[in-house]
């Protein structure tokens, strides 16, 4: 890898003509509006997560296969965290949400 990182491969006719007209309607030429977009999206915090997280999910993925069970056991694997009791229901009802 360069020190600009990786080649993109290059836009394809109808991708191309999209640019022109979005760069047309900003104004700018079609280099300027791809450069542009692309420094803007180097600073996008939301973008950044997004590339950290790409080398994040196959490890997870490999975690949750490791850990599935079957479908006949998937209810008992996630019990109710907070169930409510009979009391509980009275007081619903009686002042319109849970105590």
């Amino acid at each position: 890898m360069d020190q600009n990182g990786s080649q993109v491969p290059p836009f394809g006719p109808e991708e191309y003509a999209r640019v022109e007209a979005a760069a047309h309607l900003a104004g700018k030429s079609p280099e300027d509006f791809v450069r542009d977009a692309a420094l803007a999206a180097a600073d996008d915090p939301f973008l950044k997560a997004l590339g950290r997280a790409r080398d994040r999910v196959p490890q997870l993925a490999a975690v949750f296969d490791a850990q599935d069970v079957p479908a006949e056991h998937t209810t008992a694997a996630w019990p109710d965290p907070a169930p409510l009791g009979s009391r509980d229901l009275h007081e619903v009802h009686r002042h319109g949400h849970a105590a």
